[in-house]
């Protein structure tokens, strides 16, 4: 029986052993306390990598790494104490293919126990679990990774079971959704933290996701906020729905995203590009190779843009057909290297083609993680805004300098930093900087209180100030008066005060001429109130608003009394009626107003009285009333009556006049004092041939053309002056021939007033004949005689040298006495012979350019061989040289000096002088002889006149020398005069014009 006992306990032994062997799972048996290895098959023997030699061997002497604080109690624990342990997850390197791998086992160790419960050995088994347990390793690391992305990307996640109604939140999600993290979140409450405005469009999403009908998908933005109601968040909510079989939502999940930064960054980037776009400036944005990509809205209206089109090409395309070489080779490389240019180009109108200045900024746009480039972008300004007020501006500051008022310019502080070109010259500023003072040195000491107390107070106040105050002159420090206003200039874009502006006129021309005025207003008052005539003004509807002195003197009635229509009680009441209706009627009809009446003057007396007045317009030519003038005519109105009465009486002599002037043998007529002929008598009538009144209206057409300009300067002459009249010239008969007469006539004066011109003519004709004949006969007789008194001199002349040879002086003398007298007779027929020249018009001159004083020196020096009595005395100044006859003018100064000798044989000086006077030569020879009488002065230039008197036999001669002589010095265009006083002597001068040697 124990053997059949002991060959059963074998026979499970080695079906045990056989089993553990053949086991896929790793088994092993160990026995004893020592837990020796009794059974081990191959399977965890790999396990334990000590090599197939593991029987026999103690567990912890085989596997020391096993032998960790508590470990080997807790296998003893088994053993002892018959309990079991499972090891789980054992992380075991094998080595496979010999590779050490590792593995995951899960050991469990199990007491065995005999029939009497006694453990006798510990049955270790392991599980191979490194699949699950690397598989659940991937997971929590896929887990993790998936939480760090999470966190990493600020996500949070919601978890919803629509059917339970139950949530599950990360904290994340509470944040963003306004709850805090230890928050318990209930399924009612989870739109608590929506913003109201978002709240309906959110339930809306999440309806469309629980619809089966589409594909259960949700993503929704919407807005979070804390619980006083303000923004907290916003967040980017998706998810997806899933469905049973029964198409009903059993899970709602999904992240939810903070976005704020986002949309805020989104909101500000579109404030951006509105303001981009609204900007004044044209904003464009390229690529590196110069290609517009975007271009806002204002470069559309500026460049004529039509479309997005039309504007995204080429940059260089955008600029004027000349400035493309400068953005090719200098702008786009500048930006390309240096990342940024700047300066002024012209943009092309893409529809006009104008070219538009513009002001450029161009830079690079760098990437701001690897700072390589990206693009290029530029902002452009219009000039031509600018350019245009740059323009305006110019104009204003050349209006300002060339104003004529004082203009400055200074800041807040009084420091003057510019002043007009008037305002230099009105106080004497000449250096460039000199204008650069503190406004209280422009102004006199003893303004400067004004200036602190007054001016600067209330230009700070109400940020303006005007009055008079004395600016003082830089140079002279004289106190210049002027009206200036001064005013705060303010910053357009602040509205703040940023300086001052000042303008000023100078009143020193306005004080003068008010004070001019006053004065004139002053003068013309007293001259007004002196002038013996009344003056009178009127307005517009013929009210009296003055009246001078002399009316209210005559009247006797107060000034204030005369106005408006006060100055009609005045008039006699007859004639009120008539000169008031008169005014009224001018005054309507804006015509002259002239009236006669009478009035009664403070002293009784009645006087006669004519008014008028002219009308009066503005510069609008509307009428403003009348000036007038009153004038007492009470003495002409009787003067007139007695005229009356003598021009009556005078009609009675006028017949007498015509009868006594019918039968004289002379034309007689009369012109009033203006010269107007208006009476021929019957003589003249019948000379000829027509009425009076036709003669008078046509006379000067009888005269002979050549004769008529001389006789109407004279008559003009004679009318203007006073003067007597003579004229001689031929005048045409009935019978069309031209007759000789001497026209004479003489005012008619009454109380020194030229009343009536009388004339006379004359016929001269035949004694015109006569002169004629013995101009003739002299000629003649000077040129018979000419030729023997020349034979006769040279016979003397031989004669005298003959005797003074032969020692015969006494004959000799004598002979040089008749040759003395041959020289008088020879000047006497030289003299003849000038006379019938002139008179013929047949006297010749040959002008020459000669030295005027030379030639009168040398004529004197001669005249002074011939006389050893006189000592002629030369007073000559610088006259220069002149174009003239110099043998005649020799011959006049001849002529003078020898009368010089001839008339003051009883003094021994003649003072010879000469000056230039307003383009004049003038000669006069002065002696202290015996001197013209006043009445004949005049007629020593007439033809064959001889000073008469008691001693003209001591002076002989013809009378020709000074008629010669005035003829000589009149056709030279010059004039020749006398000033003496009887008993003292004579000075006889001409003068010859100067002509301008170039002409």
């Amino acid at each position: 029986m124990n053997n059949d006992a002991g060959l059963h306990q074998q026979l499970s032994e080695d079906i045990f052993r056989m089993l553990i062997r053949e086991s896929p799972t790793p088994v092993a048996l160990y026995i004893g306390e020592t837990m020796e290895i009794r059974i081990a098959n191959k399977a965890m023997i790999d396990i334990w990598g000590k090599g197939d030699d593991v029987i026999g061997h103690k567990y912890f002497d085989l596997l020391p790494e096993f032998e960790e604080p508590g470990f080997h109690a807790i296998l003893s624990n088994v053993y002892d104490n018959g309990t079991a342990y499972e090891w789980k997850e054992q992380r075991v390197d094998v080595m496979v293919d010999d590779k050490l791998e590792e593995f995951y086992f899960n050991f469990i160790f199990k007491p065995l126990r005999n029939n009497d419960g006694e453990v006798w050995g510990v049955l270790n088994t392991a599980t191979d679990v490194t699949e699950l347990v690397n598989t659940r390793k991937k997971l929590a690391e896929t887990e993790q990774r998936a939480q760090f992305a999470l966190q990493a990307a600020e996500l949070g996640t919601w978890d919803l079971n629509p059917r339970l109604e139950t949530a599950t939140w990360d904290d994340r999600c509470k944040e963003l959704c306004g709850f805090r993290k230890d928050d318990e979140i209930k399924y009612h409450d989870l739109l608590k933290f929506v913003h109201p405005e978002d709240e309906q469009r959110l339930r809306t999403a999440v309806m469309q996701a629980y619809d089966p009908v589409g594909n259960g998908n949700y993503d929704i933005i919407v807005r979070t906020v804390d619980d006083t109601g303000h923004l907290k968040y916003w967040i980017h909510l998706k998810g997806k729905a899933y469905f049973n079989d029964n198409h009903e939502p059993i899970r709602f999940a999904g992240t939810v995203q903070d976005i704020t930064r986002e949309i805020l960054d989104k909101q500000e980037q579109q404030k951006l590009i509105a303001l981009i776009d609204k900007t004044a400036d044209v904003v464009a944005v390229g690529s590196m190779d110069g290609s517009v990509t975007y271009i806002n809205k204002t470069a559309y209206t500026i460049l004529g843009i039509g479309s997005t089109k039309e504007a995204l090409k080429p940059g260089v395309e955008y600029f004027a057909d000349h400035e493309a070489d400068k953005v090719i080779n200098e702008i786009n490389p500048a930006v390309q290297q240096y990342g940024k240019w700047e300066g002024e180009m012209h943009y092309r109108h893409f529809k006009t083609g104008e070219n538009i200045p513009v002001y450029v900024n161009c830079f690079r746009i760098d990437d701001p993680l690897n700072g390589l480039p990206i693009g290029m972008a530029s902002v452009a300004r219009d000039l031509r805004p600018e350019k245009a007020a740059r323009n305006e501006q110019y104009k204003l500051l050349s209006l300002i300098n060339h104003s004529s008022d004082f203009v400055s310019l200074s800041n807040l502080d009084g420091n003057v930093t510019y002043v007009n070109t008037a305002g230099r010259k009105m106080l004497g500023i000449k250096g460039a900087n000199e204008h650069r003072r503190h406004n209280s040195e422009y102004l006199m000491p003893d303004e400067l209180d004004k200036l602190r107390d007054k001016v600067n107070p209330i230009l700070m106040k109400h940020g303006k100030w005007s009055g008079e105050v004395l600016y003082r002159h830089f140079q002279t420090g004289e106190a210049i008066p002027v009206y200036g206003t001064t005013m705060l200039v303010y910053d357009a874009v602040t509205g703040l005060p940023q300086g001052r502006a000042s303008i000023a006129r100078d009143l020193r021309r306005e004080i003068a001429d008010k004070k001019a005025l006053t004065d004139s207003e002053r003068l013309l008052k007293n001259i007004t109130n002196a002038s013996p005539t009344v003056l009178w003004m009127a307005d517009a509807e013929g009210n009296i608003t003055y009246v001078n002195q002399t009316w209210v003197d005559w009247t006797g009635i107060k000034y204030e009394d005369n106005m408006g229509a006060g100055w009609i009680n005045a008039l006699l009441e007859e004639d009120r009626t008539r000169a008031a209706e008169k005014f009224l009627t001018d005054l309507n009809a804006r015509r002259f107003y002239e009236v006669d009446f009478r009035i009664t003057r403070r002293d009784g007396e009645i006087r006669w009285c004519i008014a008028t007045g002219n009308p009066q317009y503005n510069e609008q030519g509307e009428f403003t009333g009348y000036i007038g003038a009153c004038t007492d005519v009470t003495d002409k109105t009787l003067a007139e009556s007695e005229v009356k009465l003598r021009n009556r009486e005078l009609n009675n002599q006028i017949r007498q006049f015509e009868f006594v002037t019918g039968f004289m043998p002379v034309q007689l007529w009369t012109a009033r004092t203006d010269g107007q002929v208006d009476y021929f008598n019957q003589r003249a009538v019948d000379y000829f041939g027509a009425q009076a009144n036709e003669i008078a209206a046509s006379w000067l057409s009888a005269i002979h053309p050549d004769d008529r300009d001389a006789c109407v300067e004279a008559w003009n002459y004679a009318v203007n002056t006073g003067n007597v009249y003579q004229c001689e010239f031929r005048l045409k008969d009935k019978d069309q021939n031209y007759k000789w007469h001497l026209s004479r006539a003489l005012p008619f004066i009454i109380d020194g007033k030229i009343i009536k011109w009388f004339g006379t003519n004359t016929d001269i004709d035949e004694q015109k004949q006569l002169q004629r004949q013995k101009d003739d006969f002299l000629g003649i007789a000077s040129h018979e005689l000419k030729t023997p008194v020349t034979s006769i001199k040279a016979y003397a002349q031989v004669l005298g040298a003959m005797l003074s040879k032969e020692g015969e002086q006494k004959k000799a003398e004598m002979v040089l006495r008749m040759d003395a007298q041959i020289n008088r007779l020879t000047n006497l027929i030289g003299d003849l012979l000038d006379v019938t020249k002139i008179n013929s018009g047949r006297l010749q001159f040959n002008k020459t350019w000669f030295d005027f004083n030379e030639t009168l020196q040398e004529t004197v020096e001669d005249l002074q061989h011939t006389t050893q009595k006189h000592k002629l005395i030369q007073n000559f100044t610088p006259t220069g040289r002149i174009y003239s006859d110099k043998d005649r003018v020799s011959q006049v100064i001849t002529n003078l000096i020898t009368n010089a000798i001839k008339y003051s044989p009883h003094t021994d000086t003649i003072i010879i002088s000469t000056r230039r006077e307003n383009n004049e030569v003038i000669v006069c020879v002065q002696d202290f002889g015996i001197g013209i009488p006043e009445d004949k002065k005049d007629r020593v230039f007439e033809q064959f006149y001889r000073v008469s008197g008691n001693k003209q036999h001591t002076f002989p001669g013809l009378g020709l020398g000074l008629y010669i002589s005035s003829e000589i010095i009149k056709r030279e265009g010059g004039r020749m005069w006398v000033n003496s006083i009887e008993g003292k002597g004579s000075t006889f001068c001409f003068a010859l014009p100067v002509d301008d040697i170039n002409s």
